[in-house]
Protein backbone atom coordinates (compact mmCIF):
# COMPACT_ATOMS: atom_id res chain seq x y z
CA UNK A 1 0.00 0.00 0.00
CA UNK A 2 1.47 3.34 -1.06
CA UNK A 3 1.90 5.93 1.72
CA UNK A 4 -0.19 9.09 1.54
CA UNK A 5 1.66 12.08 0.05
CA UNK A 6 3.12 14.50 2.58
CA UNK A 7 0.87 17.42 3.51
CA UNK A 8 2.57 20.73 4.14
CA UNK A 9 1.32 23.22 6.71
CA UNK A 10 -0.18 26.10 4.75
CA UNK A 11 -0.04 28.18 1.59
CA UNK A 12 -0.95 31.84 1.11
CA UNK A 13 -1.45 33.22 -2.41
CA UNK A 14 -1.49 37.02 -2.86
CA UNK A 15 -2.87 38.02 -6.27
CA UNK A 16 -5.59 40.41 -7.41
CA UNK A 17 -6.91 37.94 -9.98
CA UNK A 18 -9.08 35.16 -8.55
CA UNK A 19 -8.66 33.13 -11.72
CA UNK A 20 -4.91 32.95 -11.07
CA UNK A 21 -5.48 32.02 -7.42
CA UNK A 22 -7.90 29.25 -8.42
CA UNK A 23 -5.38 27.95 -10.95
CA UNK A 24 -2.68 27.77 -8.27
CA UNK A 25 -5.14 26.04 -5.91
CA UNK A 26 -5.80 23.37 -8.53
CA UNK A 27 -2.10 23.00 -9.31
CA UNK A 28 -0.58 22.72 -5.82
CA UNK A 29 -3.37 23.29 -3.26
CA UNK A 30 -3.75 19.63 -2.36
CA UNK A 31 -0.22 19.58 -0.98
CA UNK A 32 -1.27 21.83 1.92
CA UNK A 33 -3.55 21.39 4.92
CA UNK A 34 -4.64 25.03 4.73
CA UNK A 35 -5.00 27.42 1.79
CA UNK A 36 -5.34 31.20 2.23
CA UNK A 37 -5.79 33.91 -0.39
CA UNK A 38 -5.67 37.69 -0.58
CA UNK A 39 -6.36 40.12 -3.40
CA UNK A 40 -4.11 42.94 -2.20
CA UNK A 41 -0.93 43.47 -0.25
CA UNK A 42 -2.50 44.72 2.99
CA UNK A 43 -4.78 41.70 3.29
CA UNK A 44 -1.93 39.38 2.35
CA UNK A 45 0.37 40.76 5.03
CA UNK A 46 -2.38 40.49 7.64
CA UNK A 47 -3.06 36.84 6.75
CA UNK A 48 0.65 36.05 6.77
CA UNK A 49 1.07 37.56 10.24
CA UNK A 50 -1.96 35.64 11.54
CA UNK A 51 -1.23 32.21 10.06
CA UNK A 52 2.57 32.16 9.54
CA UNK A 53 2.22 30.11 6.32
CA UNK A 54 4.90 27.72 5.22
CA UNK A 55 4.84 29.17 1.69
CA UNK A 56 3.67 32.48 0.25
CA UNK A 57 3.19 32.90 -3.49
CA UNK A 58 2.97 36.58 -4.41
CA UNK A 59 2.41 38.51 -7.62
CA UNK A 60 4.99 41.16 -8.45
CA UNK A 61 2.27 43.74 -9.20
CA UNK A 62 -0.67 44.35 -6.83
CA UNK A 63 -3.23 47.20 -6.68
CA UNK A 64 -2.18 48.73 -3.35
CA UNK A 65 1.53 47.93 -2.92
CA UNK A 66 4.53 46.77 -4.89
CA UNK A 67 5.44 43.11 -4.60
CA UNK A 68 8.89 43.82 -3.17
CA UNK A 69 7.47 45.90 -0.29
CA UNK A 70 5.07 43.06 0.57
CA UNK A 71 7.93 40.57 0.52
CA UNK A 72 10.01 42.67 2.89
CA UNK A 73 7.17 42.96 5.39
CA UNK A 74 6.26 39.28 5.22
CA UNK A 75 9.92 38.33 5.70
CA UNK A 76 10.10 40.61 8.75
CA UNK A 77 6.95 39.23 10.43
CA UNK A 78 7.29 35.63 9.19
CA UNK A 79 11.04 34.80 9.11
CA UNK A 80 10.46 31.08 8.51
CA UNK A 81 8.08 31.56 5.60
CA UNK A 82 9.36 30.74 2.12
CA UNK A 83 8.32 33.18 -0.62
CA UNK A 84 7.85 32.49 -4.32
CA UNK A 85 7.32 35.53 -6.56
CA UNK A 86 5.98 35.52 -10.09
CA UNK A 87 4.99 37.98 -12.80
CA UNK A 88 3.65 38.14 -16.33
CA UNK A 89 6.96 39.47 -17.61
CA UNK A 90 10.63 39.03 -16.90
CA UNK A 91 11.66 42.68 -16.83
CA UNK A 92 15.07 42.86 -15.17
CA UNK A 93 14.10 45.67 -12.78
CA UNK A 94 11.09 43.69 -11.49
CA UNK A 95 13.09 40.52 -10.98
CA UNK A 96 15.95 42.31 -9.24
CA UNK A 97 13.67 44.23 -6.87
CA UNK A 98 12.01 41.01 -5.73
CA UNK A 99 15.36 39.26 -5.33
CA UNK A 100 16.76 42.13 -3.29
CA UNK A 101 13.62 42.04 -1.11
CA UNK A 102 14.48 38.45 -0.18
CA UNK A 103 12.30 36.10 -2.23
CA UNK A 104 13.37 32.46 -2.30
CA UNK A 105 12.22 31.91 -5.86
CA UNK A 106 10.89 33.60 -8.98
CA UNK A 107 9.03 32.27 -12.00
CA UNK A 108 7.53 33.96 -15.06
CA UNK A 109 3.83 33.27 -15.61
CA UNK A 110 4.54 32.20 -19.18
CA UNK A 111 6.43 29.16 -17.83
CA UNK A 112 4.59 25.84 -17.94
CA UNK A 113 3.05 23.99 -14.98
CA UNK A 114 6.11 21.77 -14.65
CA UNK A 115 8.36 24.76 -14.00
CA UNK A 116 5.94 26.19 -11.44
CA UNK A 117 5.61 22.84 -9.64
CA UNK A 118 9.39 22.49 -9.60
CA UNK A 119 9.75 25.92 -7.99
CA UNK A 120 7.20 25.05 -5.29
CA UNK A 121 8.89 21.72 -4.65
CA UNK A 122 12.33 23.33 -4.28
CA UNK A 123 11.10 25.99 -1.88
CA UNK A 124 9.29 23.46 0.30
CA UNK A 125 12.54 21.48 0.50
CA UNK A 126 14.33 24.57 1.79
CA UNK A 127 16.06 25.37 -1.50
CA UNK A 128 15.90 28.48 -3.68
CA UNK A 129 14.60 28.31 -7.24
CA UNK A 130 14.75 30.93 -10.00
CA UNK A 131 13.61 30.22 -13.54
CA UNK A 132 16.26 30.60 -16.23
CA UNK A 133 15.18 34.08 -17.35
CA UNK A 134 15.08 35.45 -13.80
CA UNK A 135 18.38 33.77 -12.93
CA UNK A 136 20.13 35.35 -15.90
CA UNK A 137 18.95 38.84 -14.92
CA UNK A 138 20.22 38.36 -11.37
CA UNK A 139 23.57 36.93 -12.38
CA UNK A 140 24.43 39.37 -15.14
CA UNK A 141 22.96 42.65 -13.91
CA UNK A 142 23.74 43.17 -10.26
CA UNK A 143 25.24 40.53 -8.06
CA UNK A 144 28.88 39.53 -7.58
CA UNK A 145 30.43 36.12 -7.90
CA UNK A 146 29.33 34.81 -4.49
CA UNK A 147 25.64 35.42 -5.33
CA UNK A 148 26.20 33.84 -8.75
CA UNK A 149 27.52 30.74 -6.99
CA UNK A 150 24.58 30.68 -4.55
CA UNK A 151 22.08 30.69 -7.40
CA UNK A 152 23.91 27.98 -9.31
CA UNK A 153 24.01 25.74 -6.23
CA UNK A 154 20.31 26.39 -5.60
CA UNK A 155 19.23 25.59 -9.15
CA UNK A 156 21.42 22.60 -9.99
CA UNK A 157 21.40 20.70 -6.70
CA UNK A 158 25.21 20.42 -6.76
CA UNK A 159 27.33 21.57 -3.85
CA UNK A 160 29.79 24.46 -4.14
CA UNK A 161 32.67 21.94 -4.23
CA UNK A 162 31.00 20.01 -7.07
CA UNK A 163 30.43 23.24 -9.00
CA UNK A 164 34.12 24.07 -8.61
CA UNK A 165 35.11 20.66 -9.96
CA UNK A 166 32.69 20.99 -12.90
CA UNK A 167 34.35 24.28 -13.84
CA UNK A 168 37.81 22.74 -13.67
CA UNK A 169 36.76 19.73 -15.74
CA UNK A 170 35.38 22.10 -18.37
CA UNK A 171 38.77 23.81 -18.45
CA UNK A 172 40.29 20.43 -19.44
CA UNK A 173 42.14 20.02 -16.13
CA UNK A 174 43.37 16.52 -15.32
CA UNK A 175 42.42 14.74 -12.11
CA UNK A 176 45.92 15.43 -10.76
CA UNK A 177 45.69 19.14 -11.58
CA UNK A 178 42.25 19.38 -10.01
CA UNK A 179 43.42 17.56 -6.89
CA UNK A 180 46.19 20.12 -6.41
CA UNK A 181 43.77 23.02 -6.81
CA UNK A 182 40.98 21.75 -4.51
CA UNK A 183 43.26 19.88 -2.05
CA UNK A 184 41.69 16.47 -2.56
CA UNK A 185 43.22 13.17 -3.59
CA UNK A 186 43.12 12.18 -7.26
CA UNK A 187 40.91 9.25 -6.33
CA UNK A 188 38.39 11.55 -4.62
CA UNK A 189 38.41 13.88 -7.62
CA UNK A 190 37.70 10.93 -9.91
CA UNK A 191 34.80 9.91 -7.66
CA UNK A 192 33.40 13.44 -7.80
CA UNK A 193 33.70 13.50 -11.58
CA UNK A 194 32.05 10.09 -11.93
CA UNK A 195 29.15 11.08 -9.69
CA UNK A 196 28.68 14.36 -11.54
CA UNK A 197 28.65 12.62 -14.92
CA UNK A 198 26.15 10.05 -13.68
CA UNK A 199 23.79 12.65 -12.21
CA UNK A 200 23.63 14.78 -15.36
CA UNK A 201 23.80 11.86 -17.80
CA UNK A 202 27.05 13.01 -19.40
CA UNK A 203 29.11 10.39 -21.22
CA UNK A 204 32.17 12.60 -21.70
CA UNK A 205 33.64 16.05 -21.07
CA UNK A 206 31.52 17.52 -23.86
CA UNK A 207 28.39 16.50 -21.96
CA UNK A 208 29.66 18.17 -18.79
CA UNK A 209 30.50 21.34 -20.74
CA UNK A 210 27.03 21.39 -22.28
CA UNK A 211 25.43 21.10 -18.84
CA UNK A 212 27.71 23.80 -17.42
CA UNK A 213 26.87 26.23 -20.24
CA UNK A 214 23.13 25.60 -19.96
CA UNK A 215 23.15 26.25 -16.21
CA UNK A 216 25.39 29.31 -16.14
CA UNK A 217 28.28 27.53 -14.39
CA UNK A 218 30.63 28.66 -17.16
CA UNK A 219 30.31 30.77 -20.26
CA UNK A 220 32.08 30.51 -23.60
CA UNK A 221 34.84 32.88 -22.46
CA UNK A 222 35.89 30.31 -19.84
CA UNK A 223 36.62 27.64 -22.46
Amino acid sequence: MNPLPKKYHSLLVIDDHNMIINGIRLLVGEQFRAFYQANDGAAGIALAMEHQPQLVIVDQVLPDRSGDSIVKEVKYHCPRTRILAYSFNGYPAAVLKMFEAGVNGYVIKSEDDTEFNKAVEFLLEGKDYFCKEARNHIIHRVFPEEEHARLIVANTGFSAREIEIIRLVCQQKTARQISEIVYLSERTVEQYRSNISRRIGAKNVAGIIRFALQNGIIDLRDL
